[in-house]
């Protein structure tokens, strides 16, 4: 089942999409519709909420209860937001596929390579993605993302995959001369709009194997990513298994799995992202997010 987080009215609630987010005929059903709350049983029509009462029961009860058809919502009639606008916690791990490690003529790391987004980076779909003037080079990377179902502490990694909710497309834009510059992660990842997430979440029933999809980018209609999650050094079950045991993972928390081969500065020229441009990330199975890119102030202004 395809959730997502979308606003009418002023109200921002989640909601069960029926289609991929891109047909004409695509349909939201409202979870905050009174024709389903005996499928939600008390939980509140908001996805962390679903996913923290346990996103496989809350299906079962859905499927039981069947999709309304009074509390459907043309997609047109909706803004779509990101599934989880304001997540807990954000995990990002970095040097995760072979094919861009062999790109940059790096060594294969012996662990994930882990830094933390803030959760203020999210944007969700149709949203714009701000570069504060003079940040210098930005890149792209198309990631598959894995959210968090219960609570992960300590997990060996043949039970890791049971810990996930859900599955959906991310884009870790990455301010890559600041990172080179300040010879860390944290501010080059974190500026605002710099996680957009979305259009939806699948939930894991719908993703048998998430270590055999295509992972695309496209900047303006040219294909400048073109990978699988096959090529993952460490896969969603490694990593949620490692990091279950440096934090206790809570539902809700993302988990951005790495990016291959192609990001901006690996073209030649370098091909930084730039204010007028659309991005396009697809993940088979989950979607296409689209954020077109736009300038703000400074960092420091």
């Amino acid at each position: 089942m395809k959730f997502v987080t979308f606003t009418t009215h002023g109200m921002a609630r989640a909601g069960v999409l029926l289609g991929d987010g891109t047909g004409a005929a695509d349909r939201i059903v409202d979870l905050a519709h009174r024709s389903m709350r005996d499928a939600l049983q008390g939980v509140a029509p908001q996805l962390q909420a679903v996913i923290e009462a346990g996103l496989p029961d809350v299906i079962k009860r859905i499927h039981a209860n069947g999709l309304a058809r009074d509390a459907t919502l043309p997609l047109d009639d909706v803004q779509l937001m990101a599934p989880l606008p304001a997540p807990r916690r954000i995990f990002g791990i970095a040097h995760n596929y072979r094919d861009a490690l062999a790109e940059r003529g790096m060594a294969l790391p012996e662990k994930p390579v882990l830094f933390m987004k803030a959760p203020r980076t999210i944007t969700g779909p149709g949203q714009n993605v701000v570069l504060p003037a003079g940040i210098g080079g930005v890149t792209w990377e198309a990631e598959l993302a894995a959210v968090i179902g219960m609570r992960a502490e300590n997990v060996p990694k043949d039970r890791a995959l049971d810990h996930v909710a859900a599955y959906g497309c991310f884009n870790d834009i990455s301010a890559s001369e600041i990172i080179k510059a300040d010879g860390h992660f944290d501010r080059g990842k974190n500026f605002a709009t710099f996680g957009p997430f979305g259009p939806f979440l699948a939930s894991r029933d719908e993703v048998p194997n998430p270590h055999a999809l295509r992972v695309t980018l496209k900047v303006d209609g040219r294909t400048l990513q073109f990978g699988s999650t096959r090529n993952m050094l460490f896969g969603v079950a490694d990593l949620v298994c490692y990091l279950s045991h440096l934090y206790a993972l809570e539902p809700g928390d993302i988990i951005a799995t790495g990016t291959p081969a192609g990001v901006a500065g690996m073209h030649k020229p370098p091909a930084w992202l730039k204010p007028g441009s659309t991005v396009e990330v697809e993940v088979e199975g989950l979607g296409r997010l689209t954020n077109p890119i736009t300038e703000g102030p400074a960092p420091d202004a």
